[in-house]
């Protein structure tokens, strides 16, 4: 089992849960409609941008059919086939979570990634996390327009004109 599984069925093991499917929206489920996403680091590993969750996921999850996801973040070592556990936060709701620290990147119909050390935001609503959001998603559909823009400038405009 890899270690972050290990982790996965640790934490939700502390709230007296199972861990879901790798399908699920969270790792385990606090309610029927509450979700728990873990996100674990290896503090001896460089973990570039790590994936939080799909915004599509997340959209319909929280924003179409009102329901909650949090995250858990924890920061481990390994040592032999030993995990120590170095730093676990609590359970954070993801309009907590601020923008600051987190990056809508390609991936399907995009991720969120979180691009730094986490930054949260206790006053911030879901209407502000909302609006974040939609910033992000500009952003993130203004690059990849810019992106397709320039490699599409490589298109043949006429295919006839070419020896095949």
């Amino acid at each position: 089992m890899d270690s972050y599984s290990k982790i996965e069925k640790l934490i939700a093991k502390k709230y007296g849960k199972d861990t879901t499917t790798r399908k699920a929206i969270g790792d385990f489920m606090l309610t029927e409609n509450h979700a728990v996403n873990v996100k674990s680091n290896n503090v001896d590993k460089q973990n570039y941008s790590p994936n939080m969750i799909s915004i599509k996921k997340m959209h319909i999850w929280v924003f179409e059919n009102k329901n909650e996801l949090s995250f858990i973040f924890v920061d481990y070592k390994e040592e032999g086939d030993e995990l120590i556990i170095l730093k676990e936060s609590d359970i954070i709701p993801i309009e907590k979570i601020s923008w600051d620290c987190l990056s809508i990147e390609a991936q399907g119909y995009g991720v969120i990634q979180k691009i730094g050390p986490l930054i949260t935001n206790p006053n911030q609503t879901k209407r502000d996390f909302y609006k974040g959001f939609l910033a992000a998603y500009k952003k993130y559909r203004d690059k990849e327009n810019k992106k397709h823009e320039s490699f599409s400038k490589r298109f043949i405009k006429n295919p006839d004109s070419i020896d095949w």
